[in-house]
């Protein structure tokens, strides 16, 4: 018995340990799909999540690996001033339909921590590998070509 909860937990360490490479693979997979429209976005990789903006980092698509709970996180992050999330958000509010018809129907918008609101979904992962990275750069890939330009339109900026 505790050789096999032993084991469990080296499984469940050396499944975290392993998401820093399937992250720093992430943007450049996101990048190659994106429309041409929309492949000058920045990105950031870190060791358990990764992150896409055009012209305001705190306004950004993530992937975000939740450890505890073995979910990873997918979505649109307003993290910028509260004013302007909650501006952007009731825009988004108001769009829901279409977008869980667009985009599959499993994304939640809700607020969340200091004043930032994030329109997401979850995914269960038990292994970090290269068929979750293609698989989900695409998801990322769709997510940026529908909420981008909503979000780009909620704030009232004209470029990519």
């Amino acid at each position: 018995m505790v050789k096999a909860l032993l084991a469990t937990r080296s499984r469940r360490t050396d499944r975290f340990i392993r998401t820093a490479p399937f992250f720093r693979a992430l943007p450049g997979k996101v990048k190659a799909i994106l429309p041409l429209a929309l492949r000058d976005v920045n990105h950031r990789a870190r060791s358990s999540q990764a992150q896409w903006w055009y012209d305001d980092p705190r306004l950004h698509i993530e992937a975000w690996w939740h450890a505890k709970t073995g979910r990873l996180e997918l979505g649109l992050h307003l993290e910028g001033p509260p004013a302007l999330n909650e501006r952007i958000a009731a825009g988004l509010s108001r769009q829901m339909l279409m977008i869980n018809a667009r985009l599959g129907g499993r994304l939640d918008l809700e607020p969340w921590d200091k004043g930032w609101i994030r329109l997401y979904e979850t995914y269960p992962v038990d292994v970090f590998d290269s068929a979750l990275v293609a698989s989900m750069a695409g998801r990322i890939a769709e997510l940026t070509q529908v909420l981008w330009p909503m979000c780009r339109d909620l704030r009232g900026v004209k470029s990519a």
